[in-house]
């Protein structure tokens, strides 16, 4: 193994003590002269010498470490969030540990008790599929109580108003993907949606039906089919609403709206030419796909900074003292909720 550069040497290679090294190294006050200064982070730069964040946290009682619970990270959606809320994280001088809990709550609940025990300082949490089900949302509740560090939920369950949250307006998201296409004079309109077992997906179904009844027309269950966020999702549910005489889909993300708009083509369809197709997400943009592809966005940059803005405060809180380690955690004790507006991002051709 390597050897790993200490802050005694750096002082005996600066001819200074340690405590000096300590304190200039970690830019905290020390009557030090900035040609010394010089010296000691030359020698520290020549020694290669990086700090031991261990032994950091043991002074500290940070760990400079956050962790956040993705339920799929082979979905576009949460792994372009992981990546803007690492940004924000660095921005702040931490590292982002990603985990992923492939929608299971047996693995969502040893994830909670593996990085608690490894000292992380906050954890946002995208709840797993089954723990938003019927009946589970008191199991992830105790879950979170148990999590000595604050916690601020993302996406789903961002309404449970007993823990931090935040997340995008799925119900308005839906009104919007329906109103965008009762004003292209579309009346049978199709809905691929999530599982609406999970409230985000309910929401933008209740929110997509709701606006096309208040606009006087008739939704037909048949038209709706349920999917599960991928390609093969929409893919699969394009022919039930095809052949049942749809003229638009709403696809409730942008990936299932790709399956969709491939089974058109392989039935020699046209988007906007014989049917109308709308994404939600607006996520494809940032790998270079979805060009031509109306959709409504819920930006991944306002929600990881949002989400970060929330913990990083409940972090320095906890640092400053004004929070203990029982009932009176305030992101339990009085749970702040931030709810984010998508908005209808239209394509030029589509």
């Amino acid at each position: 193994m390597a050897y790993r550069a200490t802050l005694k040497d750096v002082a005996a290679a600066a001819g200074v003590s340690v405590t000096t090294v300590s304190l200039v190294l970690n830019d905290r006050p020390a009557r030090v002269s900035e040609e010394k200064r010089r010296v000691i982070a030359d020698a520290a730069k020549k020694l290669n010498y990086v700090p031991n964040q261990s032994a950091r946290s043991l002074v500290t009682k940070q760990s400079q470490l956050v962790a956040l619970i993705v339920p799929d990270i082979e979905n576009l959606f949460f792994a372009a969030l992981a990546k803007c809320v690492e940004d924000e994280c660095a921005a702040q001088g931490y590292s982002l540990i990603v985990a992923n809990s492939d929608d299971s709550r047996e693995s969502e609940q040893a994830l909670l008790r593996r990085l608690t025990s490894r000292g992380v300082d906050g954890v946002l949490l995208i709840p797993a599929r089954e723990s938003c089900a019927a009946g589970a949302g008191a199991a992830l509740r105790e879950d979170v109580e148990r999590v000595t560090c604050p916690v601020v939920l993302i996406d789903r369950l961002m309404q449970c108003g007993w823990c931090d949250a935040v997340g995008f307006d799925n119900y308005l998201g839906g009104r919007l993907a329906a109103q965008y296409l009762l004003e292209g004079g579309h009346k049978r309109i199709g809905i691929v949606t999530g599982d609406v077992a999970e409230s985000s997906a309910a929401d933008r179904r209740r929110g997509f039906v709701d606006a096309i009844e208040q606009a006087g027309e008739r939704f037909d269950p048949a038209l709706c089919v349920s999917g599960d966020y991928r390609f093969d999702g929409g893919y699969h549910a394009a022919d039930q609403i095809i052949d049942g005489g749809a003229t638009a889909v709403f696809c409730c993300n942008d990936v299932m709206a790709l399956g969709f708009r491939q089974r058109m083509a392989e039935r020699g369809l046209h988007v906007t030419e014989d049917m109308q197709v709308i994404g939600y997400d607006n996520i494809l943009r940032r790998f270079g796909l979805g060009l031509r592809m109306t959709t409504v966005e819920q930006s991944v940059v306002d929600l990881a900074a949002a989400g970060w803005g929330m913990l990083g405060s409940r972090i320095d809180a906890v640092v400053r003292g004004d929070g203990d380690s029982g009932a009176g955690r305030p992101w339990l004790a009085s749970p702040q909720v931030k709810v984010l507006t998508p908005k209808l991002v239209q394509a030029a051709c589509a």
